[in-house]
């Protein structure tokens, strides 16, 4: 058996993939969180003499990282083969300061699908990139649900109203509603990418990949719509296999 471990540190909720490599093909078996990660490694015998590990980090946790480097892990790192202009071969129209989950991200996408993409990434914060056959062409950054809604606690009248998350695209005709609806405002900057650069396929992945799925319905596109939760997972299991080494 020959495994590889992704690890994902974003904003919050830090996460690893495991996969294990059989017959030539790799399988995912299972994404959990960093807090449950020693106990996987343990239960699927994944150890430093048979597996390695691949790291996107938005925010760095060098003492948890420690732990396992101190066990023999070596951690590849996408942050030391980013240079700004280029990474593995698909230009970047964007500067340094692009976060590395949506690079590789973005990476995937460039190379598996070749096609106009519209990269939607709902979590904490949501990103949406587009990505064509000249590249990473740029994207934009926006509130998560959660952030959005917290928003509001700032008035005092509305403390206490409590807010879901059935998004409606209709015109709201009570206070609840019309907090709540007003998040589909951001549809219409989805819609605007999906024109301007001739989209033809929107790749949802995240948290809240389920609520962003609910939107692109709500709009009835004409493109098509994929969603892929474990997508920064398979896009750092590609760039590590295809483009580091040969595992």
């Amino acid at each position: 058996m020959q495994g590889l471990i992704t690890i994902d540190f974003g904003n919050t909720n830090p996460h690893a993939g495991l996969f294990q490599k059989h017959q030539n093909e790799w399988k995912l078996i299972k994404v959990c969180p960093w807090s449950e990660l020693q106990l996987y490694l343990n239960q699927l015998e994944m150890t430093p003499n048979n597996s390695s590990m691949v790291l996107a980090e938005v925010k760095a946790r060098e003492d948890e990282l420690a732990i396992l480097q101190n066990q023999g892990f070596l951690i590849t790192r996408v942050k030391e083969y980013w240079r700004g202009t280029k990474f593995a071969g698909m230009p970047v129209n964007y500067a340094k300061t692009l976060g590395e989950d949506r690079l590789i991200q973005a990476f995937y996408s460039f190379k598996r699908f070749k096609e106009n993409t519209l990269l939607i990434d709902a979590g904490t914060f949501v990103t949406m990139d587009v990505i064509t056959k000249s590249g990473f062409e740029g994207g934009y950054i926006i509130p998560g649900i959660t952030n959005y809604f917290e928003l509001f606690q700032k008035g005092e009248q509305l403390k206490e109203l409590c807010i879901d998350q059935d998004i409606s695209s209709g015109l709201p005709h009570g206070t609840t509603e019309a907090m709540r609806d007003s998040y589909f405002a951001f549809a219409a900057l989805a819609q605007r990418l999906i024109s301007e650069h001739q989209i033809q396929k929107i790749l949802i992945t995240g948290g809240q990949s389920e609520l962003w799925k609910h939107i692109s319905k709500e709009l009835e596109l004409s493109v098509v719509v994929q969603e892929d939760v474990s997508l920064i997972h398979w896009a750092l299991q590609y760039w590590m296999t295809t483009q580091i080494e040969t595992l």
